[in-house]
């Protein structure tokens, strides 16, 4: 690996054969966004795309948590104007045509790390429980609508994080001798990672999602992968010999360099295979295969099944977008202290390994374990403690909003919106409130929800009678948004 700098941005190359191909990556993501800014990353994304045209016949742009790239690949010459391209359209933002710019755009472009089914993910309302509104727990919330961001709100958000400090340039060869980098200047951006909701766990909790999920925080080692890799298979094994699940789902998120949040995800299959899903049961089994690995931790045999039999063979050609991926870890590391770890790429640190060592470091776990399962679920979790979000049997003043008159069979409960707070009552008098501060409204083909920022939950609230129009005259404009496109029928 050879380190180099061009126009203040770090360079870091390491030969891979094949096509040229390099990633000119911000150590921005999703996560350095606000509440009331989110899609503020993918509309910068958008509008260097909208201003200049791409050069490299080979290229891609992405968008994650921590980082946003714009990769490319192809003869050396196109990979300069390709990159020139770039930083000459960050260089100039936002357009003097902003409107025109953002015409048509909305956040169904936008893609989510790790969250597949949007509002409903179980493991974007982990993250929202943990982190709060902020960072990595913005993930769970839709993006404002693009129209009502302001030119000096971007060209502020593009000072601060697109600038050649806060970028790494990774090449798979020899940087091209014309290879300019014109960006804006500014430091290397550091990050907090606060923790809103650090419960000790475990605990285990119901929301408004789409299936069932667990998360932990580990310090980041090849060592806790593996084991969670591996508790994964045990629990795929399970909930599809019991036949409410095809698989689960191993989940990772780099926090910092001391913290990576590591879990499963176990949700319905598409089509009508998905009404076996159980979520009670696929909680059960998801317990009850960790409360085994913590009071047997793992035989030799099942160590040496997980682990790969041959390393990958770099000698062939192989194509640039596997190229650059290649060395996404590199950029990481630079960027943010830490990478993603796959632990067959570590094997080295697994000598040490054994049945007892992985049985206490599981055990460790428990402390920061949490499970999310639908509403009405109630899975038995021994030795975990429900921790749902508080209700009182207090009714505020406000205004009281009932059920249209063909949902009041069903729905008992009420809607009150007063000055400071939105309340729903259900029919058995339990009372959550969520301060107006805390409030977000999301809609989509007339499905209409309620999240509380503060405790990361929803609550759907589709059955009052204009609760959209009524909830518009409280909320500021940026609060009542457009949900994306779910990969499940069942919105």
């Amino acid at each position: 690996m050879r380190r180099a700098e061009i126009d203040g941005v770090t360079v870091i190359q390491r030969n891979v054969p094949g096509t040229l191909a390099a990633s000119l990556t911000f150590g921005c993501g999703a996560r350095d966004e606000e509440i009331d800014s989110i899609g503020l990353t993918h509309l910068v994304q958008h509008l260097v795309d909208w201003t200049e045209d791409h050069v490299a016949e080979n290229h891609q742009d992405n968008i994650w948590m921590n980082d946003t790239s714009f990769l490319a690949g192809g003869p050396p010459d196109q990979v300069v104007r390709h990159f020139a391209t770039i930083c000459s359209a960050i260089s100039n933002l936002p357009p003097e045509d902003l409107s025109d710019a953002v015409e048509g755009l909305d956040a169904d472009s936008r893609y989510m790390s790790n969250i597949e089914e949007g509002l409903r993910d179980p493991w974007g309302a982990l993250l929202s429980r943990r982190f709060g509104p902020s960072g990595h727990g913005l993930s769970r919330w839709p993006a404002v609508d693009y129209r009502l961001f302001t030119a000096d709100e971007i060209r502020r958000y593009v000072e601060r994080f697109f600038t050649s400090g806060n970028a790494v340039l990774t090449v798979t060869g020899e940087p091209p001798q014309a290879m300019r980098l014109p960006l804006p200047t500014g430091p290397r951006v550091t990050r907090s990672t606060p923790l809103v909701n650090n419960q000790m766990g475990p605990i285990w909790y119901a929301d408004e999602v789409h299936g069932v999920a667990l998360i932990i925080s580990v310090e980041p080692s090849a060592e806790a992968a593996f084991l969670m890799w591996a508790l994964r298979a045990r629990v795929a094994e399970a909930v599809h010999r019991a036949g409410v699940a095809l698989g689960a789902e191993f989940m990772c998120e780099v926090v910092d360099s001391t913290r990576h949040e590591l879990g499963l995800r176990v949700t319905p299959e598409f089509g009508r295979k998905g009404k076996r899903f159980d979520a009670t049961v696929a909680a059960e089994l998801l317990w009850a295969e960790l409360r085994r690995f913590v009071s047997d931790g793992i035989d030799r045999a099942e160590i040496a099944d997980l682990m790969p039999t041959q390393d990958e063979d770099l000698t062939v050609d192989v194509e640039w977008i596997d190229a650059i991926s290649s060395l996404e870890s590199l950029t990481h590391r630079e960027l943010l202290g830490t990478a993603k770890i796959d632990y067959w790429e570590s094997l080295g640190e697994l000598g040490g390994l054994t049945p007892e060592s992985a049985r206490d470091v599981v055990s460790g776990w428990l402390s920061s374990a949490m499970i999310v399962v639908p509403y009405l679920s109630k899975p038995s979790l021994p030795g975990a403690t429900e921790d749902s979000c508080p209700t009182t049997r207090f009714v505020p003043a406000g205004e009281v909003v009932r059920p249209a008159l063909s949902k009041r069979f069903r729905n008992k409960g009420s809607l009150v919106i007063g000055i400071d707070a939105i309340s729903t009552v259900d029919g058995d008098g339990n009372v959550h409130t969520v301060p107006l501060s805390q409030a977000l409204v999301v809609e989509r083909f007339g499905v209409i929800r309620l999240a509380h920022l503060g405790h990361g939950c929803v609550t759907t609230i589709s059955d009052f009678a204009d609760a959209a129009d009524k909830l518009r005259a409280v909320l500021p404009p940026r609060r009542f948004r457009q949900a994306v496109t779910q990969l499940s029928v069942n919105w």
